[in-house]
């Protein structure tokens, strides 16, 4: 067949040929493409079950769309009735072929098994087993990515298609014992067939040789493969369990599922990663716990609010230094302002033993402070106190209101911890002042409002130069602008550096300013060694700093390191369980392991909110377009742009209908940007979910060009399933430093 043309393919050579098909390397003459056909040989051709079989393949794969599983384009028929599948080409290797040639080292082993688990798993999400699992049919990319081939013996669960009784089909040396007898099977014939690969990676050959098909059969069924540790030394013990759990030959002992596989598999090290993890989480055991409520404003100027609100967030800064005590942060705890409630509820909800509330009056320079300490199961107070003061006075009040609860919970402090809980960032009371009201301005995440946040800490540091954490508000301030597309990196990049210098210059040990550091190692410069230093390092500083936790989660998750990922954000939720970025956090791991359904139930929850979670909606309409949810994706996109105060984009988008939502919203944002500055990731993200690939890679390469700080998720994005293999792509992650 080479140099023919079938339908719209031209033959270019053969690649190889099996049981049920010959592959050829063609090139797409509609679409300019290289791709691979699978033909149905013309024995088969008048063989019903074989056609059916050949057709039943193609409507498996392609109902699959996975990162590790073949992407199928079409299935089709030439003039005189010969079947063809066409799909994607890819360079590289099968898995047998590698297993020939090398033995592989552990933690290659460990990557492949945990990528084909990965595209198994999605295949068993979906109802069908492979059935025929083995090297051959485990094709590597030359950029390390497994694709999973052949889904022509697979099956659906629960149906017996294709499938006589008795009868086995797969290959002998892969099968499972229940496979080899005929019996009906599951998911854990996989499982089986993953672990014989697992063996033969990890020793060069199979656990069951013979010279005859029926000697392999009985030593399947009858005999224990040799030790792996004959072979080599250096595998992992917990390895070893998974292997020995995969191919127990009573279908009961073996992983329930490939999820429960997968799990084990992502806490395996190799030795070399042993070696290389020189840090640990921090992890307090506090004896007590608090939850500081917002102090109510009871002056008479209501612009007072920000003073509040900021004395509020001082306490919980300084309290959160002490080891022995937990202190619920700031996001938290600010979702019961304004309202009447019962404090023993609030504690029930913030897993908290003591709740501090108080309120302030101030007027011209004298301030009146009541607190009270209030112990959460019965609701009476432990402590009560008045304080009226000048407002000069206020750093020795945060003082001593802090030594009086530690005081009260019988905290005994070490001397550090005593002294980073009466730190005092300024003595300058206009310089405290300011930079309050610029906080103030900058915890109400309204982009409209950076500016303002801008000036007051600007107005800050012009009273008091070395007030380090009014360099970190501004830092945070320039981060945002270009994270959320209002300005390119470049014109920030350099005030953040400065500020973020200036922070540390004044203060070595602040380990905000390190998780702002992280952030523009990763995000601007995409220095990634440096950026998980800084994260650490700032983790190390300061265990209860939600932040630093959760970009450090965010981190972990575009390095697909998933199990640090949700160790970081289990802790930030622990000291900050109602803040919604953390809900993201959380939320992350699955949506990059395209477990689509998990997403959607847990962050559904944010097209009721009001005001809505603006991370939480853009998440939630990806998924929703991924599992083929068009109109609610589309609902959830618009509300998106509502809430950043981009009405317009939503009403095209209504104009334009369900199908051609997405292209219209990225058209809008494309004029946009040649007038001012709009996220080019974002413009290739709504192309992509509109099928315009080309389009989604133009912008994507603009991306690049503009260092938007959005390309350090681009690794683990399921949004690019469907061009991840292409070139360009691939250049894109050379590029910014994921791959080699």
């Amino acid at each position: 067949m080479i140099g023919q043309t079938i339908s719209h393919y031209k033959i270019l050579q053969k690649l190889g040929e099996g049981g049920m098909g010959i592959i050829y390397k063609a090139k797409d003459l509609k679409l300019k493409r290289t791709v691979a056909l699978k033909v149905l040989p013309e024995s088969f051709t008048q063989d019903e079950e074989s056609k059916k079989r050949f057709i039943f393949e193609a409507q498996n794969a392609s109902s699959l769309q996975h990162n590790n599983i073949c992407t199928i384009h079409e299935i089709d028929e030439t003039p005189d009735g010969q079947l063809f599948i066409s799909m994607d080409y890819y360079e590289g290797e099968t898995l047998k072929n590698k297993i020939c040639r090398e033995l592989l080292c552990i933690d290659e082993i460990i990557n492949i098994t945990t990528q084909t688990a990965e595209g198994l798993n999605k295949a068993h999400e979906n109802g069908i087993i492979h059935r025929d699992i083995k090297p051959a049919n485990i094709f590597i990319t030359k950029e390390g990515v497994v694709k999973i081939l052949d889904f022509g013996l697979a099956k659906k669960i629960d149906r017996t298609q294709f499938t006589r009784i008795g009868v086995r089909f797969g290959t002998t040396d892969y099968m499972s014992p229940e496979q080899i007898k005929g019996e009906k099977v599951d998911r854990k014939t996989d499982i089986w067939s993953l672990g014989i690969i697992l063996y033969e990676m990890l020793t060069g050959q199979q656990p069951f040789k013979a010279d005859y098909e029926q000697a392999i059969v009985y030593l399947i069924l009858n005999q224990e493969p040799e030790d792996v540790r004959k072979f080599r030394e250096d595998v992992p013990d917990r390895l070893l369990t998974i292997l020995e759990k995969s191919i127990a030959k009573d279908r009961e002992d073996r992983y329930e599922d490939m999820e429960s596989l997968l799990e084990d598999l992502r806490k395996v090290r190799s030795q070399n990663e042993i070696q290389s993890l020189q840090f640990e989480l921090p992890v307090p055991r506090p004896s007590q716990s608090i939850a500081v409520m917002p102090f109510v404003n009871i002056s008479a100027d209501p612009e007072q609010e920000y003073f509040c609100d900021g004395l509020t967030e001082d306490l919980i800064n300084a309290l959160s230094t002490i080891k022995d005590l937990k202190v619920v942060a700031r996001t938290s705890a600010f979702i019961f302002k304004g309202g009447s409630h019962d404090v023993r509820k609030i504690g029930r909800k913030l897993d908290v033993r003591t709740i501090l509330e108080g309120s302030v009056r101030k007027s011209g320079n004298r301030l009146r402070i009541t607190a009270q300490l209030i112990n959460v199961s019965d609701g009476y107070h432990l402590w009560s106190e008045r304080y009226d003061r000048e407002l000069k006075d206020v750093f020795d009040l945060q003082e001593e209101i802090s030594l009086a609860i530690v005081d009260l919970l019988k905290i005994k402090l070490l001397e550090v911890e005593k002294e980073k809980l009466l730190k005092r960032y300024t003595d300058n009371i206009e310089a405290y002042n300011l930079y309050l009201q610029g906080l103030y301005f900058f915890n109400q995440f309204n982009f409209s409002l950076l500016h303002k946040a801008i000036e007051y800490f600007h107005q800050a540091l012009e009273k008091d130069p070395n007030y380090a954490v009014a360099y970190y508000g501004l830092g945070a301030c320039y981060f945002c602008l270009a994270y959320f597309g209002i300005k390119r990196t470049r014109e920030v990049k350099p005030d953040m550096k400065k500020y973020i210098e200036k922070a540390l210059n004044i203060d070595e040990n602040l380990s905000e300013a390190y998780d702002m550091l992280g952030l523009f190692n990763a995000c601007f410069e995409w220095k990634w060694t440096e950026a998980k230093t800084a994260w650490q390092h700032s983790v190390d500083l300061n265990p209860n700093n939600v932040m630093a936790l959760l970009t450090f989660s965010i981190n972990r998750s575009s390095w697909k390191d998933f199990d640090y990922a949700k160790k970081l954000v289990e802790r930030a939720k622990n000291i900050d369980p109602l803040y919604d970025y953390g809900e993201f956090c959380a939320a992350l791991p699955d949506f990059c392991n395209a477990k689509f359904d998990r997403v959607v139930e847990r962050l559904s929850k944010y097209l009721e909110l009001d005001p809505p979670f603006w991370w939480g909606l853009w998440t939630l309409w990806r998924s929703y377009s991924l599992i083929g949810k068009k109109a609610e994706a589309v609902e959830a996109c618009k509300k998106s742009y509502i809430i950043t105060g981009r009405n317009a984009i939503a009403e095209a988008m209504e104009k334009a209908g369900t199908d051609n939502a997405f292209q219209t919203a990225a058209g809008i944002l494309s004029d946009y940007y040649q007038q001012q500055y709009t996220s080019p990731y974002d413009i290739a993200t709504l192309f992509i979910h509109a099928g315009k690939k080309e389009e989604a890679i133009y912008w994507l390469q603009k991306s690049i060009d503009d260092i938007d700080p959005r390309l350090h998720f681009i690794d683990v994005d399921p949004d690019w399933q469907s061009i991840r293999d292409d070139e360009r792509f691939v250049k894109c992650l050379r590029k910014i430093g994921f791959i080699k």
